[in-house]
């Protein structure tokens, strides 16, 4: 009887032991599925803002620059391709795009990236954000730490290179993209469309240019 009661004992206890992993493990997923889904919110309200920047502004993009930075994208892309193993001619037979319907999407693409560009640049002006050398480096061992390099050597390749500007310019449009965000609050999906619904007379009146976001 004892033996059987030690028996039951064990089983309850295992039971129990795995039903706290069970709710430990599901706690976890949980937990990174919210932050994965927060972290695609997060990225697709900094890309609405600045893109209703765009908007505002107008802004007009060369034919050739958008050639030239759809060539690249293209480039890019078929250099991944190409380490996958893979060509541009299962790509499109995988996605079912013809290469005019591909073209056309990395022009789309290209315009896009170019106006947002533009727009932070011009904000970046307007507040007169700088990034100093010290901010660049440290994303440099940021980004050379998360994969196992040395960073001093990296920074010292980047800054003989020259390619460290890049960096600059690119953390200085995302400073640009932060203070946008920063001024704008994000409303209810329902209250927006509520918005879009509503008449007002200054959707009558006739579009003028908009002048860009100031602070």
């Amino acid at each position: 009887m004892a033996l059987g009661q030690h028996g039951l004992g064990v089983g309850a206890y295992f039971v129990g032991d795995f039903a706290g992993a069970a709710k430990e493990l599901r706690t976890e997923i949980e937990s990174r599925l919210g932050e994965a889904i927060e972290a695609e919110l997060e990225a697709d309200f900094r890309a609405a803002a600045v893109d209703k920047l765009v908007e505002a502004s107008r802004v007009e993009v060369s034919d050739s620059l958008v050639e030239a930075r759809a060539a690249e994208l293209l480039g890019a892309m078929l250099r991944s391709l190409e380490r996958r193993g893979l060509d541009a001619e299962t790509y499109l037979r995988v996605t079912g795009q013809s290469a005019e319907q591909l073209r056309e999407t990395l022009k789309a693409e290209a315009r896009r990236a170019i106006s947002r560009e533009l727009v932070l640049e011009a904000v970046a002006d307007k507040l007169g954000i700088e990034v100093a050398d010290d901010e660049v480096k440290d994303l440099v061992r940021e980004q050379a730490e998360a994969a196992d390099e040395n960073a001093d050597e990296v920074i010292e390749q980047l800054w003989q290179s020259g390619r460290h500007e890049r960096l600059r310019a690119d953390l200085r449009l995302k400073k640009a993209l932060d203070r946008i965000v920063d001024d704008v609050k994000p409303i209810p999906v329902e209250l927006a469309r509520a918005r879009e619904s509503i008449w007002t007379p200054e959707k009558e009146k006739p579009e003028t240019a908009a002048k860009l976001w100031t602070p």
